[in-house]
């Protein structure tokens, strides 16, 4: 038998913390690339925070479509944002194309709020809202995203994609468990969402920053680009990660 939603929510608390051990190891050892550290560390804290939130039965409100888990939509409004910064900084995009991202991403999570917080044709419009938006989000992360890394050495942009690919695969599946949760056609129990979601932030969020730690060595290569790369065959420099916009 499954566990409780409770017990879901304390294994999610636990699991992100453990997750935020070697971000802060790396964030104390290299303090010259504290904010690439100090972003993912932020990403799974905040989540484990969320998470022993849930398990204490803490930051639900009720409202005419049921109970809102407002902390897990605190989490994710607070951390979707963080993991685009990352990618961002990584291949060190322009201030404009970063908070075009993340307002359409605040755009999904708040249509999300209200698809949950509603019902009938209300809900399914906001459904819908967010949806859009999500399309949106996709092809920022698929094309705009990517023209930025073209200009980066080769390990950046094999840790920028694997990252990507991690964040844009995990990320729809979100609305998939959405749409067969009680929230939606009602197919699966709040334990098994809660389950389904504990799963999907742990991959998305620890798998994302452990995948980014051990893509630590791509830091160094922040700021060589391609060509010089090439040309010179330029070794990275040690302060390269902080010359980054």
């Amino acid at each position: 038998m499954l566990a409780n939603v409770t017990v879901w929510a304390w294994i999610g608390a636990v699991g992100m913390l453990a997750g935020t051990v070697p971000s802060l190891w790396l964030w104390y050892r290299r303090p010259s690339e504290a904010r690439y550290y100090a972003t993912l560390a932020g990403v799974t804290g905040i989540a484990a925070v969320a998470y022993a939130a849930m398990g204490l039965g803490v930051g639900t409100v009720t409202t005419l479509g049921g109970t809102l888990p407002a902390a897990r939509y605190a989490d994710w409004l607070l951390t979707t944002p963080l993991l685009i910064a990352y990618l961002a900084l990584l291949v060190r995009a322009d201030r404009r194309t970063i908070a075009t991202l993340i307002a359409v991403d605040v755009v999904v999570i708040a249509g999300g709020v209200v698809a949950t917080a509603t019902t009938g044709s209300v809900s399914w419009a906001a459904f819908a809202l967010a949806s859009v938006a999500y399309l949106g989000l996709v092809y920022g992360l698929l094309v705009k995203l990517p023209r930025s890394a073209a200009a980066r050495a080769d390990r950046v942009r094999a840790v920028f994609y694997t990252l990507r690919n991690i964040t844009v695969v995990l990320w729809t599946l979100y609305p998939v468990v959405w749409l067969l949760a009680p929230t939606g056609f009602d197919l699966l129990t709040p334990a098994t969402e809660m389950l389904v979601f504990v799963y999907l932030d742990f991959v998305s969020k620890v798998g994302f920053a452990l995948v980014a730690v051990g893509g630590a060595d791509a830091l160094a290569y922040v700021g060589t680009d391609a060509s010089r790369e090439v040309e010179d065959g330029a070794e990275p420099s040690p302060t390269g990660a902080e010359s980054a916009d």
